[in-house]
Formats: C-alpha cells, structure tokens, sequence
C-alpha cells in the first residue's frame, strides 16, 4: 500500500505493485482511508487489479459489468468506496481518435460502462488515465475528468519498487513461463508414476511393520530436501525422481512440512522445486506442487507469481484446500506476514517427526 499524488507516479508504479509489466490492460487501483494521514490531494492504494482488454466474443455478460463485478468484491472487502483506472495499450498513440487500428471509441465505450456499473455498486472511479506501454518517457494522458497528459517516470526507480523490493517480471509471458508445462516431460512422468507410488507405499507399510509409523513420512520428508539440495547444485531431477517426488508430496504431512521451506534459508532453492514440478507433473498432482509455489511466493510478497501459481493448481484440482484458502487470502489482499503461521506450523510438524530443521528465517 502506498501514497501516489500524481497520474504519473501511479502508472509508472504499477509493475512494481503488480509484479509484471501489463499490456492490453485495464487496470483498477483500489483506495483506501489509512491511520495515518496521507499527504494532500493523494490517494491510498490498497491494490491494483488487472483485466485483459481482449476478451473472447461469446461472453454471455459484457467485459464492464464482469470487471466491475471482481472490482466491488475487492472494494467490500477493503471498505473501499473510491477507484482510479488506467488503461494500457500498444494500439493507442495519444488523446486524439485513432486513425485505424483499435478505435479509441471502444476504450471510451468500456470505461464509461464500468462507471456506470460501479456506480450501482456505490463505488466511483475518481480518476483515469491511458497510455500506450508503461515505459520511461511514455505519454499518458487523462480519459476521465479534465483534459490532462505528462510523461512516465522510469518505473524501475518508482517509489513502490523500492520501497517494496518485490520482483518486477518483464511481462505476463515471462511470469506464466514460469509454471508452463512441458507436456513432453509430464507423458515420461506419468509413465513412471504407478511404480513410484508403488514403491512409496512398499516403503511406509516397511516403517510401519518396524514400529516407525512415522519413518515413512521422515523418509518422504528428506527424499524432498535431497532434492531441493541438488537442484541448488545445479542437478536437475531425473523423470524417476520427479515420479517418485510426485508420490512423496500426496503424503500431507510430507506437503505440509514443506511449507517451513519458504520461512528458510533454503526458500529460493526449495521454490526453484516447486516451480520445476509444477512444470512436468501431471493433473492432479500438479496440485500440490504448485501450492507449495504459490505459498512461497506469497510470504516473500511476489503476488503475482502467487496468483498463477494457486490458479495452476485450482486447474490441477478445483477442490485442492489449501489452494482454495491461498485463492481467497490472495483476494481479500491478506497480508503475507499472516501467512507464515503455515510454515511455522510445518516445522512443527517436521520437528514432531523428530528432523531438527533449524531453519532461521532469511534476513530479507
């Protein structure tokens, strides 16, 4: 959450508070009252929620009244009664009507639907503003109130990206790579998967029989970890172990102590994992893996690569709980710190199986 008094300083602020650099987007900054008080004629953002401008001909309801929709749950949540919009798009060249390509009429058209429907929501959009890529010395220029147009500051050196020190992705292409699967991998895991699941359970029922109900998931818990080690290393899973990493992660104990990874100093490297299995595991069990990236990604403050993540793993399995909780957290603007009580609780549980993890925190 931040101050921004200028049209400028909002725009270029945007990637940092979003986490990637939007193209063909509607933007929405949230506002809100705060404790403290905030400088004159500024506005205090509590979130910015993005919507694509290209949308698919066959929705039933037009994009104004869905977006306005999302915008009112985030407004009730926030107690928020105030929003400003911008629009960023590469078929724009300024305030005057475009000669061929987009028409700016169909900008004008969206905006004003929406105020009229947030309107009904009792929510007003004080400001808006549009511009053609949010890029250093890029022209933005006023689509609500009076005529009005400056120039970008370099949203590298905005105040929001300092202050936060959150990754800034490149574009949501770049983002979305991040959990694409690779279908070839996934065919070669899938293949493996019944001998691996077979050979977990052979080795918790061997636990069991010796009077270690919980060595299977000890065993699990640190298969994990050698894991994560080699992949810090440099050493990339082989197919068998990602099968096997597969089997190890529908143990929920196993799951859920791995959550402690992300309040360690083996956070990047556990991620990089979860990242990596998000990948080239199958449906459902994608699930788990990328409920682990999404949990990561949300304690160090990397929203957006949260929000993929948690939604890849709704796709893998719609049910999937801690995903459902993580999707909902990410929607009220939950704040992170809250969420760690998770991985304190997964180290319990680790240390309950009698692994000193002994993990610190990592200082940033």
């Amino acid at each position: 959450m931040s101050y921004l008094d200028d049209a400028g300083d909002l725009i270029a602020a945007i990637p940092a508070m979003l986490g990637f650099v939007p193209e063909r987007s509607l933007l929405i900054a949230v506002l809100t009252d705060s404790e403290c008080d905030p400088p004159a004629d500024a506005g205090h953002v509590f979130a910015v929620m993005r919507f694509d401008l290209d949308l698919p001909d066959r929705l039933i309801r037009g994009p104004a009244e869905l977006f306005a929709e999302a915008v009112a749950k985030i407004c009730s949540s926030a107690y928020s009664t105030e929003v400003l919009a911008v629009l960023v798009d590469d078929r724009l060249t300024g305030p005057a009507r475009q000669r061929g390509g987009r028409d700016r009429g169909a900008h004008a058209t969206l905006i004003n639907s929406l105020v009229e429907h947030l309107a009904d929501c009792l929510i007003g959009v004080v400001g808006g503003w549009a511009t053609a890529a949010i890029e250093p010395g890029g022209l933005w220029w006023s689509i609500l109130g009076p005529p009005r147009q400056g120039v970008i500051p370099d949203p590298t050196t905005s105040a929001e990206t300092s202050a936060e020190g959150k990754p800034v992705y490149a574009s949501r292409s770049e983002l979305l790579a991040l959990i694409e699967q690779d279908q070839e991998t996934i065919e070669r895991v899938e293949r493996r998967l019944p001998a691996a699941r077979a050979a977990v359970v052979r080795r918790y029922a061997a636990s069991r029989r010796d009077g270690d109900p919980d060595g299977g998931t000890r065993w699990g818990f640190q298969r994990v970890l050698d894991l994560i080690a080699a992949l810090d290393s440099g050493r990339q899973p082989t197919v068998s172990q990602t099968a096997e990493a597969a089997a190890l992660l529908a143990d929920r104990r196993t799951r859920d102590g791995l959550l402690a990874t992300a309040l360690s100093n083996f956070a990047r490297p556990a991620e990089s994992l979860w990242s990596y299995l998000t990948r080239t595991l199958p449906d459902p069990e994608r699930a788990e893996a990328a409920t682990l990236l999404a949990y990561s990604a949300y304690v160090r403050r990397d929203g957006a690569l949260a929000g993929v993540a948690v939604q890849a793993a709704l796709q893998a399995d719609p049910e999937h709980p801690l995903a459902v909780m993580l999707d909902a957290a990410l929607e009220l603007g939950l704040d992170p710190d809250r969420m760690r009580r998770l991985g304190r609780s997964g180290a319990e549980i680790v240390n309950g199986l009698g692994i000193d993890t002994d993990w610190p925190e990592p200082s940033s």
